[in-house]
């Protein structure tokens, strides 16, 4: 076979590469994982061991193949589709490779993908996450009620919100006023320390009498028994943020530095 293709005035190398191809095609036994990338995603398929022959020139398609065991797969184990998306570019970057048969550098990576199995790094990481979020939700219940306030300004305007008025007691039950500048929606912005039940009904009754489509926002860091959202007149709701979402929030928008400033 090389020396077929080196007749053909092809490099060592390609020959070599070629040759390498007609090997993995022909002696790949089936318990050989093959993959491929086709309409956005990964699949794959193992392959019975013979090779059947289609005959023509091969220009059109392949003169010869061997059949998938239960054919190809675009899902993992937990039927989740492999969307090129959720994987690795060190992974789908075979896409572009230019020939028919290669390697898998991130074997070990992709039989994970397939497999439905976490990557113990990003597990590790997830429970120090989910630690960084607890400590960070205590530290916020000990902020003052000012800097309770600005952290909840500043988690809305890294969030994209803009504010037209920090009122700060000058309207009655509303102590921010935002709003986004690509759509124009507003929002009313309620900050309390501590709220009960009673409290978040009060307070969706009231704002839900107010004229207008605002959005309505609840932002408590010290939640007294657990809060629902209330039902409004109208079909508005109550969205209602307390400490473990805050928490996150303020992570997300890299604000952990200045919570452990003003938590001293």
């Amino acid at each position: 076979v090389r020396q077929h293709y080196l007749s053909q005035g092809l490099r060592p190398a390609t020959a070599t590469g070629y040759l390498n191809e007609t090997r993995a095609f022909y002696d790949a036994d089936p318990h050989v994982l093959w993959i491929t990338f086709a309409r956005g995603r990964l699949w794959w398929a193992f392959a019975k061991p013979e090779v059947h022959w289609i005959g023509g020139s091969g220009v059109a398609h392949g003169t010869r193949y061997r059949e998938t065991l239960d054919g190809w797969h675009d899902h993992d184990l937990d039927d989740k589709p492999l969307d090129l998306e959720r994987l690795s570019t060190s992974l789908t970057q075979l896409a572009g490779y230019r020939r028919t048969i290669c390697r898998v550098a991130q074997a070990d990576y992709c039989l994970r993908m397939i497999n439905a199995q976490v990557d113990p790094l990003l597990v590790q990481m997830g429970e120090a996450r989910q630690r960084l979020e607890r400590h960070l939700a205590a530290a916020i219940a000990r902020l003052s009620w000012a800097d309770f306030e600005l952290l909840v300004e500043l988690i809305l305007t890294r969030s994209g919100w803009r504010r037209i008025s920090a009122i700060g007691g000058t309207m009655k039950d509303v102590d921010l006023v935002v709003e986004q500048p690509f759509t124009g929606e507003r929002m009313l912005v309620q900050v309390k320390s501590k709220a009960d039940q009673a409290v978040v009904d009060d307070y969706a009754r009231r704002l839900g009498a107010r004229a207008g489509e605002e959005r309505l926002l609840l932002v408590c860091h010290s939640p007294q028994g657990q809060l629902r959202e209330p039902e409004i007149a109208g079909g508005r709701r109550l969205q209602i943020m307390v400490g473990a979402e805050i928490a996150r929030r303020a992570a997300g928008c890299d604000l952990v530095g200045w919570v452990i400033d003003r938590a001293r």
